[in-house]
């Protein structure tokens, strides 16, 4: 394996290679000769003590930095893929296979970063050479053999290790060598990079003054420059745990502005203030966690198959003849097998297939109901059983005999009430699909917000997130705020029980115990402030506990009010510390004047959004045929209802709700517009064709099916529904019409699907009259819904 250096890769490439390029990859001629026309006018000067002499015309190579350069070597680089893969057809190179089911590698290539990889023979190593060498006489991009580094394996001979070493005239590399930032070298490579990271951390904290910033300066740098910095490297491979506890350790102390130190006071651990916010927690990533979700990726795209080399080659060496969830490990492994083994079983709790025809799923190899488990003594004929051969589609029922015979008598109960009978519509694919996301897919949020939910200390009754919207409260005072309710401050309590020797006793009033509701309520400096503040509160009946303090003090302030409330607390808390570290006098007079200049020097903006304008459809056009109006209700108890409206001509002719189970609010959106297509159909068998136009207010749903796109939905439950009703909508034509409106227009369709939810009611038939007046429903559709609906999407 060799790691080629291009020398000056920037400098050296040749602008009529660039642009022949361009032209023999098809891009457009317009824009070829817009670029090149920027690369050959650009004009360069160099400077001495801010003086330049004059200019120079280069004639070749791309600029660093220019957002162009990284494409353009993107299409330069793509041609030495092509070049290579011509040498490879005529059996010129030979690559390398990691085993015989592995796709053949020739070179790995990102931007200008290369490696090439082959035989240690006379024959391909020359011809190698010889293809590098046409390549770089044609774009200038020659190697650098005193910068490349050679890597052979354990079975190479000294005599084939000296041919190569001399052909590439390049040396045998060290086992610090990165490509792309990461070891080459596998050996010990996750601890070489956890203490390559631990020592960046070291230094980037070392120019930072912790003492210099509030909290909240030193929450904001923790979260958008310390916790980037080990990312990358995580997304490769799984850190040594140790290191990881090493590393947040850092963090933590400069957090606490304790960096100097290796032992200091904490009032919260570590792992309380990674909590979500919501939780009680400051949202700050757990590495560990962060780099398992990270990690989680990787499975994932193992687990689906993605379409990449990585993937192939991992599919080919480890499980390409038992597949992805039959695969042992055996000895000798990748650190990354070994790890994806772990992972499996937290993925079978969590994935499901959404089945199209079950053409793409194996009964016994792949997780595709809840109590699915791995079948280790099953025959190769029974590993080769797919679920469509379990589902009979003219009945449109589960073959229960067959499943009874491969799964067992338990399966059939399993099957019937957890999986969603295939679909079988035509060009749908069964397609494996995250289920805590609605769309289907895994991303490293929600495999991070899953893994962490399983660890969540409770926050008790506080609304967090509540507390944490306080706008018009800058970031320091908020996070003073969070102290305080936490009960994490220092205040003469808290240090007493972790400080013996210090003294529980208030400081200011020698009467009590400093306990939080004290410091801040009770103690008669604190009541004077209160009471004399803009507020004019009373203090001294509230609840000990801080947090019901505080709470009920709250409720039903406006945001000015809770401005006030929450820069007094501050201030009081500036005034206290003054008296007892300070021994300055605590003054409820200027306490309070300083909170009148606190307000003065926040700005405080109060924006509204403002929708977007709608422009009307004519009556007229809406007034023909027949007007639908459709709309669902829905729970996080997975209860739903739908309801629909059918007008003629402005008359009410039929009205329709039910009660139905659905996984989140876009699939019981779907399942209302199907019932309202299946509704149509009944209609038109009945009566011949009619022309429809349907309104609802989920205006995902309705660009789906207009598009005819069900690539993005929002939620991957909903992807069999929304295909139905596109291939309905298809058939029938122009005869219906889709259009989104706004939440008032449907209205009574909306107060119909909530009722049918909370209640259970079901009702399907002509105008009834409780109905329409308990929702207030008039026989006449409402000349002000054709001003509440909006223009279609063209």
């Amino acid at each position: 394996m060799l790691k080629a250096d291009i020398t000056k890769a920037f400098d050296k490439l040749e602008w009529a290679f660039l642009y022949e390029t361009m032209k023999y990859l098809n891009v457009p001629t317009t824009i070829a000769d817009l670029m090149m026309y920027a690369f050959r006018h650009a004009k360069v000067t160099i400077q001495v003590n801010r003086e330049g002499d004059g200019f120079i015309n280069p004639t070749r190579g791309l600029r660093q930095g220019c957002p162009m350069s990284p494409y353009c070597f993107i299409m330069v680089m793509e041609m030495l893929t092509r070049q290579m893969q011509l040498a490879r057809s005529r059996d010129l190179i030979r690559g390398v296979q990691l085993a015989p089911q592995c796709p053949t590698l020739t070179h790995v290539v990102y931007a200008d970063d290369l490696i090439l990889l082959g035989e240690a023979d006379d024959w391909e190593t020359r011809h190698t050479g010889r293809v590098m060498q046409q390549f770089g006489d044609v774009s200038g991009l020659i190697i650098n053999p005193t910068k490349s580094k050679l890597w052979f394996s354990r079975r190479c001979t000294n005599q084939q290790i000296q041919m190569v070493m001399s052909t590439f005239k390049a040396a045998k590399a060290g086992s610090e060598e990165k490509y792309l930032g990461a070891l080459i070298s596998g050996r010990n490579s996750a601890k070489q990079t956890g203490l390559m990271l631990l020592e960046k951390l070291k230094a980037k904290l070392t120019g930072w003054r912790a003492n210099m910033l509030s909290h909240a300066g030193r929450l904001v740098l923790i979260k958008a420059v310390l916790m980037s910095i080990p990312v990358y490297y995580m997304s490769l491979e799984v850190l040594p745990i140790g290191l990881i506890r090493q590393m947040e350790s850092l963090i933590a102390k400069f957090f606490w502005g304790k960096v100097d130190k290796d032992r200091y006071l904490t009032f919260i651990s570590w792992g309380r203030i990674c909590q979500p916010i919501e939780k009680g927690g400051l949202g700050v990533r757990q590495l560990k966690v962060f780099g398992d979700a990270l990690f989680m990726k990787l499975v994932w795209a193992l687990m689906s198959n993605e379409n990449k080399i990585w993937v192939q080659v991992c599919r080919g060496k480890y499980f390409n003849n038992l597949g992805f969830w039959r695969a042992v490990q055996v000895s000798g492994t990748s650190q990354l097998w070994r790890q994806t083994v772990k992972m499996r079983d937290f993925f079978k709790q969590r994935v499901s297939w959404q089945l199209a025809n079950g053409e793409g799923v194996e009964v016994l190899s792949q997780p595709w109901y809840p109590q699915w488990s791995v079948a280790p003594n099953a025959s190769r004929a029974d590993r080769r059983v797919k679920v469509a051969e379990l589902f009979n589609a003219e009945s449109n029922a589960w073959k229960k005999d067959d499943i009874s015979a491969l799964l067992g008598d338990e399966a059939v109960g399993h099957i019937e009430q957890h999986v969603q009978a295939p679909k079988m519509i035509p060009g749908m694919k069964d397609q494996l699909v995250w289920d805590y996301i609605k769309s289907g897919n895994y991303t490293v949020k929600e495999g991070y917000n899953c893994v962490i939910s399983g660890m969540q200390v409770q926050g008790g009754d506080v609304q967090w997130r509540y507390i944490w919207s306080w706008k018009m409260i800058v970031p320091k005072v908020r996070l003073f705020i969070w102290r305080l309710m936490t009960n994490t401050l220092p205040i003469a309590q808290n240090l007493n029980t972790r400080i013996h020797a210090i003294s529980p006793m208030c400081q200011r009033c020698n009467q009590e115990n400093e306990f939080a509701t004290h410091c801040f309520f009770f103690c008669h400096g604190s009541r004077m402030v209160w009471f004399r503040g803009e507020l004019g509160l009373r203090t001294h009946d509230l609840p000990i506990n801080m947090v019901e303090a505080v709470q009920q003090l709250t409720q039903g302030m406006n945001e000015e009010n809770i401005a006030t409330f929450c820069y007094t607390l501050w201030e009081i808390w500036l005034a206290r510390n003054e008296a007892v570290l300070q021994h300055k006098p605590f003054q409820p007079i200027a306490v309070c004047m300083k909170v009148v200049a606190w307000k003065k020097r926040v700005n405080v903006e109060d924006t509204v959004a403002v929708p977007m304008s709608r422009r009307e459809v004519p009556h007229e056009y809406l007034r023909n045929g027949w007007q639908i109006i459709v709309d669902a209700s829905w729970d996080t108890s997975h209860k739903s209802g739908i309801a629909f409206l059918v007008y003629h001509a402005g008359m009410l002719q039929w009205m329709v709700m039910k009660s139905l189970q659905a996984q989140d609010p876009f699939q019981a959106e779907a399942i209302g517009l199907q019932e309202v297509m299946t509704w149509i159909k009944w209609q038109t068998q009945q009566f011949g064709p009619l022309q429809a136009h349907i309104f609802s207010d989920c205006m995902n749903l309705i660009d789906a099916v207009q598009e005819g796109n069900i690539d993005e939905l929002p939620s991957w439950r909903a992807v069999p529904i929304v295909a139905e009703i596109i291939n309905e909508v298809q058939h029938m034509g122009s005869d219906i019409m889709l259009q989104h409106v706004r939440r008032e227009a449907v209205r009574p369709a909306h107060d119909m699907a909530n009722k049918a939810r909370r209640s259970g009611t079901n009702y399907q038939g002509m105008p009834a009259a409780c109905l329409m007046c308990e929702h207030g429903i008039g026989m006449q559709i409402e000349d002000r819904f054709f001003q509440q609906v909006q223009e279609a999407p063209p």
